[in-house]
């Protein structure tokens, strides 16, 4: 048996001679060999353990320091997707009730109450709109200051702490809306102790501040929605207060400690009631480049934190994720690999004689591979169910923004289709006559229909913004007919007599499509008020006016059944309608109320002995001017 040969060159190298295989020299050759080379080979020995031991600290603190940066990164990525959701989240639940407060400048009787605050029943009337736009809002409260902040009327007026008959000056959305037109601010509640987000909006009628709306959110179902995420989380507003947190302790407590500035502000406002505003026991170990941080608390605990700027920019979102599992991990994964390069350097030393061994390190080198695939399996995996969610947000804000849409085209879209229809349905009757001079009429009558269900699709939008199309002369006597047209197998299947009176030669000045638009919803509401009696009439009346300003009056009544005086007083807010569920939607006349007023005109409604009547006021334009814009 050959003793085995290895080269000594290659230093440093562990070398392990196997003892078992060593062939026996003569003795005094052997002790004269152990003799010369005890000292030189135990001197190898400890460097070479030695060399065998920083390799296996390095190696084991080289995994450590990995595992973990990787781990931290990880967690970052899945932090940020967590935080951009419920960012997403929380500003969209924000932004639904940014509308509410400026409604109010749409209702007549909150004005009258701004003007006479002293009048009792005024104020329940008031209270009980409130509560029921509020219901249906579902913000946490929706109430009406006077100018000096004194509170008139609540949602709530029937509550314990309901804010009616206290001054809220002091509060900074006040100042704010008085400044600005409109202010938002977060704070406890003085009279019902709850916490919630305040927006106001300042109340005009011809240029001058009359009131303040202010609409309160509750934002408590978010924090709860945080304790079953994995890891913390907070909300701090513009004082690095935290205003929200899934920890009960950690809730009102400032990051750092405020200055006396700040604490005089919130003196001042009180937005935080009587907590003491303790500052948060945590301390910054490190801060990346990518945004993340990581922060000791006073009991000893690790967290990477991630933050995004919410509420443009007012507030800011923080995830806190514990860093202890990341830690457990990284110190298994560092154990590992000083046990692989344990592993490595006795398998280097037997590399020929040891191959059971070599092929059990290759099992071992193939198992820390299958755990490291799996790490990034499940990373993935987790990573594509928060995308999902996330699209299925943005998907179910899609869908509530189409519902809303859909339900303004069926309400502007419905007559010209109806009269679509039965155009179509009479051209198809005349052709199969061989009236063909009369068909041609009706698919005349189709197109200009046609025409006008495109001019109506961009006239969708008129309620929520100015319209840009100019102003021009219009014949009233065309809009009439124009209207009357669309309505014209209704009325006859009706058996409804309409009688018209318009005097020669009457232009107003207004936009064709918008006019139509405005005497179409009130002939409708026409025809709807005397189906049910026996004698069914509409007549329209259309005269001059003269006076410091010329004006056209448009009168069109109807036989119907007197309006309910409560409903007469609310008859230009939106969803006032007395019509079943299903039929109408209570924007009609809110929306031919905002088109009068568009072209500088106005609109009235009242009961006649007979029946009911709806006036249209609008200024007179030249004849010159009609016969240049003349259709």
């Amino acid at each position: 048996m050959r003793e085995p040969s290895f080269a000594m060159a290659d230093a440093p190298r562990l070398v392990l001679v196997d003892k078992m295989t060593e062939i026996p020299f003569p003795v005094s050759l052997k002790r004269r060999s152990e003799v010369g080379s005890t000292a030189p080979s135990s001197m190898r020995w400890l460097v070479r353990g030695i060399a065998a031991l920083a390799l296996v600290t390095a190696a084991s603190w080289l995994g450590y320091a990995l595992a973990f940066q990787r781990g931290l990164g990880h967690l970052h990525v899945a932090a940020q997707q967590r935080l951009a959701v419920e960012a997403a989240r929380l500003d969209g639940y924000l932004s639904r009730f940014e509308y509410l407060p400026s409604l109010l400048e749409t209702s007549p009787s909150v004005f009258k109450l701004l003007g006479d605050p002293a009048d009792p029943p005024l104020q329940q009337s008031v209270s009980m709109y409130l509560k029921s736009i509020n219901l249906l809002a579902g913000a946490d409260n929706l109430y009406v200051l006077s100018v000096s902040g004194e509170a008139l009327a609540a949602a709530d007026f029937d509550d314990a702490g309901t804010p009616v008959g206290r001054n809220l000056s002091y509060r900074p959305y006040v100042s704010e809306a008085l400044a600005r037109g409109r202010g938002a601010f977060f704070g406890v509640g003085i009279t019902s102790a709850r916490a919630g987000y305040y927006l106001s909006y300042a109340l005009k009628e011809g240029g001058a501040t009359k009131g303040i709306a202010i609409v309160k959110i509750n934002l408590d179902s978010f924090e709860r929605g945080w304790r079953d995420l994995p890891g913390d989380a907070l909300l701090l507003d513009e004082r690095g207060v935290t205003i929200l947190a899934s920890r009960e302790a950690w809730r009102y407590r400032p990051i750092a400690a405020l200055s006396r500035e700040i604490l005089d502000d919130i003196a001042r406002s009180k937005p935080y009631a009587d907590y003491n505003l303790t500052p948060l026991d945590w301390t910054v170990v490190a801060r990346s480049e990518g945004g993340a941080a990581r922060v000791a608390t006073g009991n000893g605990t690790a967290y990477t934190i991630s933050e995004l700027p919410i509420n443009r920019g007012l507030w800011k979102l923080v995830l806190l994720d514990d860093e202890a599992p990341i830690r457990q991990t990284a110190l298994m994964i560092g154990t590992l690999s000083g046990l692989a390069s344990v592993v490595g350097l006795l398998a280097l030393g037997l590399v020929v004689q040891r191959r059971r061994e070599m092929r059990q390190r290759l099992a071992n080198q193939a198992a820390l591979q299958a755990a490291h695939d799996m790490l990034e399996t499940r990373v993935q995996e987790r990573t594509a169910e928060l995308r999902a969610a996330q699209d299925e947000l943005v998907h179910a804000g899609k869908l509530a923004a189409l519902g809303q849409m859909s339900a303004g085209i069926v309400h502007e879209l419905n007559q010209p289709l109806a009269a679509l229809q039965t155009a179509a349905d009479n051209a198809v009757l005349l052709v199969d006559r061989g009236s063909i001079a009369d068909a041609r009429g009706n698919l005349t009558r189709i197109g200009e229909l046609v025409r006008r269900l495109g001019r109506l699709t961009g006239q969708l939008r008129v309620f929520a913004y100015k319209s840009s199309s100019p102003l021009g002369a219009i014949s009233v006597e065309q809009a009439v007919s124009e209207t009357l047209k669309i309505f014209a197998a209704r009325i006859k299947e009706s058996g409804v007599s309409v009688a018209t009176n318009i005097e020669a030669d009457l232009n107003v000045v207004a936009d064709q499509t918008r006019l139509e638009q405005l005497l179409c919803n009130i002939v409708a509401n026409a025809l709807d008020a005397v189906e049910g009696v026996e004698r069914k009439s509409i007549v329209i009346r259309a005269t001059r006016e003269e006076g410091h300003a010329a004006r056209c009056r448009i009168a069109i009544s109807n036989s119907g059944p007197s309006i309910a005086p409560d409903v007469l007083r609310r008859m230009f807010e939106p969803f006032v309608t007395t019509k079943p569920a299903g039929k109408g939607l209570g924007l009609g006349l809110m929306l031919s109320n905002h088109i009068a007023r568009s072209f500088g005109g106005a609109l009235h409604g009242r009961n006649l002995p007979d029946g009911a009547e709806f006036v249209v006021i609008l200024p007179l334009a030249e004849m010159t001017e009609a016969a240049s814009h003349g259709r």
